[in-house]
């Protein structure tokens, strides 16, 4: 059965366009209005907020700028980023603006969505004016999105809600187990061409996606990770004021994604940041694979391109690392759209470079790190295509000249006219870049963005001839060197060094004269420049350090993710042109893509910590491994995940130091409780003083002064810091100083002692 397709609801006709917005605001409106403390009517109004304003102010977005005709899948990524981007800069006119009329309180609740309703009512009226003629509205068939395969698709998800509700309640993984194994099939299947048809290829994308870093989110109902917890507190300074402090000096404070998109997303969904940010956050980062799917389906196979994204996916750094670092999920979701318009040509010039305003502004304003890493490559892949350009033109006129010498007449086709007048990446674009990322980091962060990428490049060139290939001071080249834990990590080390040797593979592939892709001149650019940043982090000194080795991988593998899976079906055809000379047939048709598919297979499961669980060998992974790492964890181990996962002791202990400290009370913790927990959910500041690892009595400080001690130092007996989260040490020595002072608070795994 064929129906209209809701997601291009830009391409519908004007008169079902109007009425189908106009009611869905007002029917959420409603509900809004309500405010009933109903646990079904919350979660309607989470999934109803949420789908609304996440979605259809992009949608009229689209409708305003005339992009109509264009695929469901682009039309559902371009719609969330302008959503987002709306968002986030409605909410930055009212910081501005409000107050100079007199509202003290501009970011209130009821004021923000207020604010978001008639911005969303002003852009549906100004799309009716300017675009109201009626477009062929797209349809989807149903059956296809009814199938078998689609409902297997959709189990996935719901069996990862289900896991982690029985990891939480029960400490029970086996669901979350069969999850993994499940998800790990899905390739083989797609490689073998069994079961799952091409036209449900993203829907397996995003559905890997969602369960993959749900099942780590939704691992206990807090807050765990590193830099979630700074954003939250941030976060909660503008719902606690209703007002942002742009003036405040800092990185993460000028970042909207963070300041700004969360608490309207509190205020719009219900939901309290700590959800926002494990379940709304993860949700929209999701997309970010889907995004990537699109563009290498533009330039190689449909089944290339799964393998590519599932390659992408399967690191821990996707699905654990991102999950708790909610400014770079925005930011790489703006990247992405980015990419996406470098390599559309459906969208008439001007309105795409509309659309990159629009979405890197988004970028800048969602995290430093990305933007910088970003503008760096926009820089080197203008000045590459321009000097190409300037190359080319001149090498052809000389061709023209020795051929009118010779009595030719020259070819207006000519293949070596490397001058292209629709060139994604202009000086336009550069500039505007920028001139953005620049003046937002220097005038609203108080110039300390800028002033940490200039001490990073300083630091960085005063270390480079002197640390040279020294794995101290060269994180990359100190992981590549490592001797891993055993033999199965062994194992797994093996794994992700041979998917770097086939990615600089697929690189040489795609530039060969030979080559079948089709990857546009500006990709294979923006591919090269990746490259050279992976080889910066493992032979430039404090380069991958500085930028963090992990986030940097994780950003450099949005383009080389299909370079490998075109590296290693390249080495496999060649050997399989060798090998049938003297066995026929083995090694040809679908047997390197089942062989790529089954190699990703394994790196995922060994990435998830799946085999580690399995074996019992060191497993680390908080969703699959909490009671092994307990139980049988060494220091490390221990110390790591004490670090990420906040036992909901800690967290009754924060929230009450929080509340009965006063403004200016001294609070010892070690480095990492100080860092997150307390953080988060103490509301107190990332400040000193530290847990000293001897001679605690003398710096006890002034009369009244707190110590906090966490699940991590009650029970382990230890702590982590004061210069290294991993440098950590027992607090056998202090532990009685602390005891002899007043136990003012106690939950067994949690105490809180006061001076006086």
């Amino acid at each position: 059965m064929q129906i209209e397709n809701p997601i291009t609801l830009n391409d519908w006709k004007i008169r079902n366009y109007f009425i189908a917005i106009l009611g869905f605001q007002l029917g959420l409106l409603v509900i809004q209005l309500l405010a009933s403390t109903d646990p079904y009517i919350l979660a309607l109004q989470a999934i109803l907020g949420f789908t609304f304003f996440t979605f259809v102010p992009g949608i009229i977005a689209l409708r305003l700028m005339r992009i109509h005709n264009i695929s469901t899948l682009e039309t559902l990524l371009y719609a969330v980023g302008l959503s987002i981007a709306i968002l986030m800069a409605t909410g930055f006119l009212m910081s501005v603006f409000y107050p100079i009329f007199g509202v003290s309180r501009p970011l209130s609740p009821g004021s923000t969505l207020v604010t978001i309703n008639v911005i969303t009512l002003i852009l549906l009226i100004l799309s009716l004016a300017r675009d109201g003629r009626s477009s062929e509205p797209g349809s989807i068939d149903t059956e296809t999105f009814l199938s078998r395969p689609a409902f297997l698709l959709y189990l996935v998800p719901f069996l990862t809600i289900i896991g982690t509700y029985f990891v939480n309640q029960y400490h029970n993984n086996g669901i979350l187990m069969l999850v993994i194994a499940l998800i790990a099939v899905i390739p083989i299947l797609i490689g073998l061409n069994r079961v799952i048809p091409e036209t449900l290829y993203p829907l397996a994308i995003l559905s890997i996606s969602v369960s993959l870093l749900l099942h780590t989110s939704l691992i206990s109902p807090y807050l765990w990770g590193y830099d979630i917890h700074y954003e939250t507190f941030l976060a909660n300074l503008v719902i606690d004021n209703s007002f942002w402090d742009s003036t405040s000096p800092g990185n993460v404070n000028a970042m909207l994604s963070v300041v700004l998109l969360a608490p309207m997303y509190s205020y719009i969904t219900g939901l309290d940041l700590t959800w926002v940010f494990k379940l709304v956050y993860p949700i929209i980062f999701a997309l970010v694979p889907l995004g990537l799917y699109h563009v290498f389906r533009r330039q190689i196979e449909a089944k290339n391109a799964f393998l590519a994204c599932f390659f992408f996916v399967s690191f821990i750094i996707f699905y654990a690392e991102m999950a708790s670092l909610a400014r770079q999920e925005i930011a790489e979701l703006f990247l992405v759209l980015l990419i996406m318009i470098m390599v559309t040509r459906n969208i008439p010039r001007i309105t795409n470079f509309a659309l990159f305003v629009v979405f890197g502004a988004s970028l800048a304003v969602s995290h430093y790190g990305t933007s910088y890493i970003y503008l760096l490559f926009l820089i080197a892949v203008w000045l590459y295509m321009t000097l190409s350009s300037i190359t080319a033109t001149r090498g052809h006129t000389i061709l023209k000249r020795l051929r009118k010498a010779a009595g030719e007449r020259s070819s207006g086709g000519d293949s070596l006219s490397w001058r292209d007048d629709g060139r994604a990446i202009t000086a336009v674009h550069v500039l505007f870049f920028t001139g953005f990322t620049l003046g937002w980091y220097i005038l609203i962060a108080g110039g300390t963005s800028f002033d940490t990428i200039v001490s990073i490049i300083d630091h960085i060139g005063n270390t480079v001839l002197v640390d040279l290939l020294n794995p101290e001071a060269t994180e990359g080249l100190d992981l590549l060197i490592s001797t891993p834990q055993s033999p199965l990590h062994t194992v797994a080390k093996g794994l992700h060094l041979i998917t770097l040797a086939l990615i600089v593979v697929g690189f040489i592939a795609i530039c060969s004269w030979r080559s079948t892709t089709n990857f546009s001149r500006e990709y294979i650019a923006f591919s090269f420049i990746a490259l050279l940043f992976g080889v910066a982090g493992v032979v430039v000194p404090n380069f991958s350090s500085t930028l963090n080795t992990s986030r940097l991988y994780q950003i450099v593998l949005i383009f080389l993710s299909p370079l490998c899976v075109i590296g290693g079906i390249s080495i496999l055809a060649a050997l399989g042109t060798y090998i049938n000379k003297l066995r026929s047939g083995w090694l040809t048709g679908r047997t390197p893509l089942v062989l790529m598919s089954v190699l990703f297979s394994l790196l995922f499961l060994f990435s998830t910590g799946w085999i580690y669980e399995c074996a019992n060998d060191q497993p680390s992974s908080i969703a699959l491994s909490q009671d092994s790492i307990k139980k049988y964890g060494g220091g490390t181990p221990k110390n790591v995940f004490y670090g990420t996962f906040i036992p909901e002791h800690d967290v009754f202990g924060a929230r009450w130091l929080g509340k009965y400290t006063e403004d200016g009370s001294v609070v010892y913790a070690d480095r990492t409780r100080k860092d997150n927990v307390l953080t988060s959910y103490g509301n107190l500041a990332r400040t000193p003083p530290f847990l000293p690892k001897t001679d605690f009595e003398p710096v006890w400080g002034a009369y009244g002064a707190y110590v906090y001690l966490a699940t991590y130092n009650v029970v382990e007996r230890s702590a982590s810091g004061p210069e290294e989260y991993y440098d950590y040490w027992s607090i056998e020595e202090i532990y009685p100083a602390i005891c002899r002072n007043n136990k003012v608070y106690s939950n067994y795994q949690s105490e809180i002692y006061q001076n006086g």
